[in-house]
């Protein structure tokens, strides 16, 4: 192989490497370590009583970020208090879906008029979850999600962060 080749080569494998171990130390530093054996087979969404696309909690535990967005179904809230949550939020009024804060700025809904959440953050998520994920029997590898709920629920963050 040729110099410029093997170079090439060599300079791949290594950004690879710093890829995969970006997302390991990820992991760890979320204090879920656990989190990267899920392979995505959604078994643990037939036992969410609000409809939670709950291998979003894996997802964003392995990848350290609570930012990251989840679909919900049965979630019900106050217009007022999903503003106030997250104006980014999606929710449903009379079938038309919009941010809360379209919704908000509108001036055709009260605060008070309850609205279906669509997309919320798993942090959000984790925090309207009344059953602290009731999720974990339905999942075939014993991956501990209400771990992960109850660790969002005090603070918005992984670990002690």
């Amino acid at each position: 192989m040729e110099p410029k080749y093997r170079r090439f080569n060599v300079a791949l494998y290594v950004l690879a490497t710093v890829i995969l171990a970006s997302i390991v130390i990820n992991a760890f530093i979320s204090g879920h370590p656990w989190a990267l054996t899920c392979y995505q087979c959604k078994a643990c969404n037939l036992r969410c009583p609000l409809g939670y696309d709950v291998s979003l909690y894996v997802e964003a535990a392995a990848t350290n970020n609570p930012d990251l967005y989840m679909s919900a179904s049965n979630l019900q809230l106050t217009l007022g208090e999903a503003y106030e949550t997250d104006p980014d939020m999606i929710v449903e009024i009379d079938g038309k879906k919009m941010t809360a804060n379209d919704a908000y700025n509108s001036n055709r809904y009260l605060s008070n008029t309850i609205v279906y959440v669509r997309r919320l953050r798993v942090k959000d998520a984790a925090k309207f979850d009344p059953l602290d994920g009731i999720c974990d029997a339905m999942c075939p590898i014993n991956l501990h999600i209400t771990k992960i709920i109850r660790d969002l629920k005090e603070d918005g963050k992984f670990g002690d962060g």
